[in-house]
This record gives structure tokens, sequence and C-alpha cells, in this order.
């Protein structure tokens, strides 16, 4: 038994080593092709080495493309609505948790729906909100947006993770007169660091790479994001191929490093924050 559970455990990791391989082949195919010279090379020689390393293809994409100015906005805009969600995900988790929500059973209720909505289905209310707010075409209405859209994951998680939680600490906290926000910020988000690890990695790679919000909300060339700054590269370039691979090795290349190094504590996260 020992010798076929060897066996199995060995074709196992094969079979995920391969599957991995697999999987990793597109990317491999984007890296080499944006280091190459000619679209000739590319296509021809999906998988081959490239001759001459031309570094000049980044630098294009980077200066024609505008891309400087989109992986900035598209910093801001991932810092500040992940910590927008983190913050707001925290506080209405915890509510509905200990009841603190009126009507927490309907909530309960909305939040799933929120979640399963695409965001296709809300673009004319949406829109009209962010004129009335005087919002629309600014990355302050475009951060709200994403943060509205990753809440519902953000508040379930949350809510689950309180609700497996004592309240003897908040109950102490309570009694010793500590004030609502340094309870949240000092008490309840230490405590709820797993899934605040979770939501907060989650939401990052989301607005990272969200495009159509970014392509709807917003139209000024200035304010664009990676995504559609990447869009508006390639509608001028649509024959420079190894330049476009390079813009989009500069966009997808980040985030998967990111999941590459914090895969562990997302799956911790989610596996912790999940409902018993």
């Amino acid at each position: 038994m020992s010798t076929r559970a060897g066996y199995s455990n060995y074709a196992g990791r094969v079979s995920v080593v391969l599957l991995g391989l697999i999987m990793a082949l597109p990317l491999i195919w984007l890296l080499l092709g944006a280091f190459k010279d000619s679209n000739a090379s590319i296509f021809l020689t999906p998988f081959s080495w490239p001759t001459g390393w031309k570094f000049s293809n980044f630098a294009a994409a980077w200066s024609e493309g505008s891309l400087g100015n989109g992986l900035w906005n598209s910093f801001l805009l991932t810092l500040f609505s992940t910590v927008g969600t983190v913050v707001l995900g925290l506080w209405v988790g915890h509510g509905l948790a200990r009841n603190l929500i009126p009507f927490p059973n309907l909530w309960l209720l909305a939040l799933p729906v929120g979640l399963a909505l695409p965001v296709q289905a809300y673009f004319i209310p949406l829109l009209d909100i962010l004129r009335l707010l005087h919002l629309h075409d600014t990355l302050l209405g475009l951060m709200g947006s994403h943060i509205a859209q990753n809440l519902p994951l953000a508040a379930m998680l949350f809510r689950a993770w309180f609700v497996q939680q004592p309240r003897d600490i908040e109950e102490a906290a309570s009694l010793d007169g500590v004030p609502a926000a340094q309870l949240y910020w000092q008490i309840l988000l230490p405590c709820a660091r797993p899934v605040a690890t979770t939501v907060a990695i989650l939401t990052a790679l989301n607005v990272w790479n969200e495009f159509i919000l970014a392509l709807v909300v917003v139209n000024d060339p200035l304010r664009r994001v990676m995504p559609t700054s990447m869009i508006a590269f390639e509608q001028a370039h649509s024959t420079n191929y190894p330049a476009l691979l390079a813009g989009l090795a500069l966009l997808s290349v980040p985030p998967l490093i990111a999941l590459a190094i914090l895969n562990r504590q997302i799956v911790q996260g989610v596996m912790r924050g999940a409902i018993k």
C-alpha cells in the first residue's frame, strides 16, 4: 500500500508540474516575443530564443503608449481602492456579524446579488450617479466604483471571520471606553489580518486588471490606467507586435509576480474566513 501511495503522490506531482507548464506557455510566448525584433520571428518561431534582445520595445511601449502615466494612475487607483475596500469591508462585515446594522438578514441576501451581478447590468445608473456627483471622468469616481464592486466579497469574508470569533476582546474594549475608530483600527483589523490580507490582494488584482469600468468611466487620456492606455497604444501600433507584447508584459507581469509570491496568504485567508 505504501508503494502504491508513493507512486500516486509522484504521479500527482508530475501532473501538477505538467499542468503548470501548459498554463505558463502563453506567458513564455509573451515574454519571448516582447524581446524579438520582428513580427515574422514571433509568428514563424513563436517559442524560439530572441536573436537580439530588443529592450527598445519596452522603451517604445513606455513612451509612445504613455504607459508611465497609466502605471502611475493604476498604482494610485489600486492603492486607494484596496484600502477603501478593506476598511469598509471590515466595518460592514463586523456590523453584520454582530447585528449592528439594521436588517442584517436582508443585507446578507443582497450581498451575493451584488457579487454575481455583472458590471454591464448597472452601467447606466452608475454613470448617472457619477455625473450627478460630478465624479464622471475622474479617478475618484473610478475608485468609488471599484470599491462598490469589490465590497460584497470583502464584507462576506469579514462577516464569516467575525462570526467565528468570540466577543470577549470587543466587550473588554467597550468597558474600557475605547473609541470606535481605535477599536476597528487597532483591535479588530489586526485580529482579522488573514482575511484583510486576502481581501487586499484580491481587490488589488481585480482593480489592476479591470478594463470595462476604466474604459466607460474615464475618458481623459491623462487619467487613463494601464489597461486603457494599452488599448490606445494598440490602436496606434497595431502592426508592431514586439512593442505590443512588451506593453502587455508591463501590464501583466507585476500582478502575476505578486500573485505567485502571495498565493499562500490568499489561500490561508480564504480558508480561515470561510463559513464552517
